[in-house]
């Protein structure tokens, strides 16, 4: 799989942690500071209507260039509209530093292992590379299990191709819905999504194996990427499944863990959202969205009527 779909389509927002490399969100035109031309995006997005309530679903890129331009006029108006902003996780510090403490406590290697020393001599040459190409810490990364290596090699790979969280879309209209004191809920929690994250069994076996590959890949995210972002940005969903159903069809565990259970969760929660006298703006990974095994498609299934691609 390549983990670059995965970064940006559906990773657990809370590993995307704030860069500093841009500034502060005015707003939600633009991100300040940026000159580069913008590259305006047209995503695509859903609506139900139930008659007293609206509910906007909004397919993210977790992680964006900072002159990304993705709001239309529909997504402006159903932004200012909306009363409950719906997001994956909380990202505040309290989330955060649950985080960390999690990750200390699944995520490292038993005492007195060493990563690099797990990998055959070739590959412990990828490893220094990589660590030198994306300026990470490998005192740090050498005591890491090899699925948290590979994570915040593909995070670190991502922004130094300069896509940032805080350009993706979560961090922006988190930010925005927080200044506005606007109601704010979450469809999982900081730990729910770790455990997500984490392997399992039957995918113990190919860990060292994957990071392997994600460190011969360092380098050549611009071929994962530029497919995906401009799927995305023209609102193009048909190519975006293609993309991530290839990029799944060697792991169909992960997929049903990582997509389709979680799927079946949020469904169900957003038919409960339609019963409310409330506009909601629903923001989940673009991957979550899309295809027969998509919350719309799941939506559609219940008989709920869906506007939208």
């Amino acid at each position: 799989m390549k983990k670059t779909a995965l970064a940006l389509c559906f990773i657990a927002v809370v590993f995307a942690v704030p860069t500093q490399a841009v500034e502060g969100v005015k707003e939600l035109v633009i991100v300040p500071g940026v000159k580069e031309r913008v590259i305006q995006a047209h995503p695509a997005t859903w609506r139900i209507r139930t008659g007293h309530s609206e509910i906007t679903l909004f397919g993210s890129m977790h992680m964006l260039p900072a002159n990304t331009g993705w709001l239309t006029p529909d997504i402006w108006h159903a932004v200012r509209t909306s009363d409950v902003f719906v997001f994956e996780v909380p990202t505040d510090d309290n989330s955060r530093n649950t985080l960390t403490r999690l990750v200390d406590a699944r995520g490292a290697l038993p005492a007195g292992q060493s990563l690099r020393a797990m990998l055959p001599p070739e590959s412990q040459a990828d490893f220094d590379a990589a660590m030198a190409a994306e300026k990470m810490t490998a005192s740090i990364t050498d005591h890491q299990q090899p699925w948290l290596a590979s994570l915040h090699l593909t995070l670190a790979d991502t922004i130094n191709r300069q896509f940032y969280p805080d350009a993706g879309i979560d961090y922006v209209l988190m930010n925005w819905a927080n200044r506005r004191n606007l109601q704010v809920r979450y469809l999982e929690s900081v730990d729910s999504q770790l455990a997500m994250l984490m392997p399992d069994a039957s995918e113990q076996v190919d860990q060292l194996r994957r990071f392997q590959t994600a460190l011969k890949n360092v380098g050549r995210t611009e071929k994962d990427l530029d497919p995906l972002f401009e799927a995305w940005s023209d609102g193009d969903v048909a190519t975006l499944d293609s993309i991530i159903v290839k990029d799944f069809a060697d792991r169909p565990a992960a997929r049903k863990r990582l997509l389709i259970d979680r799927n079946v969760e949020w469904a169900e929660k957003i038919k409960k959202m339609s019963g409310e006298w409330r506009n909601f703006f629903v923001v989940v990974g673009a991957a979550h969205l899309i295809g027969p095994d998509g919350v719309v498609a799941m939506l559609r299934k219940e008989g709920i009527e869906v506007e939208g691609p």
